[in-house]
Protein backbone atom coordinates (compact mmCIF):
# COMPACT_ATOMS: atom_id res chain seq x y z
CA UNK A 1 0.00 0.00 0.00
CA UNK A 2 1.15 3.51 -0.66
CA UNK A 3 1.60 6.33 1.81
CA UNK A 4 -1.36 8.11 0.23
CA UNK A 5 -3.62 5.20 1.13
CA UNK A 6 -2.51 5.31 4.75
CA UNK A 7 -2.86 9.10 4.85
CA UNK A 8 -6.35 8.90 3.39
CA UNK A 9 -7.39 6.24 5.88
CA UNK A 10 -5.97 8.24 8.77
CA UNK A 11 -7.74 11.41 7.68
CA UNK A 12 -11.06 9.61 7.33
CA UNK A 13 -10.73 8.12 10.81
CA UNK A 14 -9.76 11.45 12.37
CA UNK A 15 -12.58 13.31 10.64
CA UNK A 16 -15.10 10.89 12.14
CA UNK A 17 -14.06 11.65 15.72
CA UNK A 18 -16.23 13.88 17.86
CA UNK A 19 -14.86 16.34 20.40
CA UNK A 20 -15.76 13.85 23.12
CA UNK A 21 -13.73 11.13 21.39
CA UNK A 22 -10.73 13.45 21.09
CA UNK A 23 -11.06 14.36 24.78
CA UNK A 24 -11.12 10.70 25.77
CA UNK A 25 -8.05 9.93 23.65
CA UNK A 26 -6.15 12.91 25.06
CA UNK A 27 -7.14 11.92 28.60
CA UNK A 28 -5.96 8.35 28.15
CA UNK A 29 -2.69 9.48 26.56
CA UNK A 30 -2.11 11.93 29.42
CA UNK A 31 -2.75 9.23 32.02
CA UNK A 32 -0.33 6.82 30.32
CA UNK A 33 2.40 9.46 30.00
CA UNK A 34 1.92 10.50 33.63
CA UNK A 35 2.22 6.88 34.74
CA UNK A 36 5.44 6.42 32.77
CA UNK A 37 6.93 9.67 34.10
CA UNK A 38 6.05 8.66 37.66
CA UNK A 39 7.63 5.23 37.24
CA UNK A 40 10.87 6.81 35.96
CA UNK A 41 10.89 9.29 38.85
CA UNK A 42 10.23 6.60 41.46
CA UNK A 43 12.99 4.37 40.05
CA UNK A 44 15.51 7.24 40.20
CA UNK A 45 14.39 8.21 43.71
CA UNK A 46 14.74 4.61 44.90
CA UNK A 47 18.25 4.40 43.43
CA UNK A 48 19.31 7.68 45.10
CA UNK A 49 17.82 6.64 48.45
CA UNK A 50 19.62 3.29 48.27
CA UNK A 51 22.96 5.01 47.51
CA UNK A 52 22.42 7.48 50.36
CA UNK A 53 21.67 4.61 52.75
CA UNK A 54 24.88 2.81 51.74
CA UNK A 55 26.94 5.99 52.26
CA UNK A 56 25.37 6.59 55.67
CA UNK A 57 25.97 2.96 56.64
CA UNK A 58 29.64 3.16 55.63
CA UNK A 59 30.11 6.44 57.52
CA UNK A 60 28.57 4.93 60.65
CA UNK A 61 30.72 1.81 60.38
CA UNK A 62 33.86 3.95 60.02
CA UNK A 63 32.85 6.02 63.05
CA UNK A 64 32.31 2.87 65.12
CA UNK A 65 35.61 1.42 63.93
CA UNK A 66 34.24 -1.64 62.19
Amino acid sequence: MSAASYAGAGISVLSGLTLTDVGIIVGIATAVLTFIANMVYQRRKYRMDRELHELQKRALQERLGE
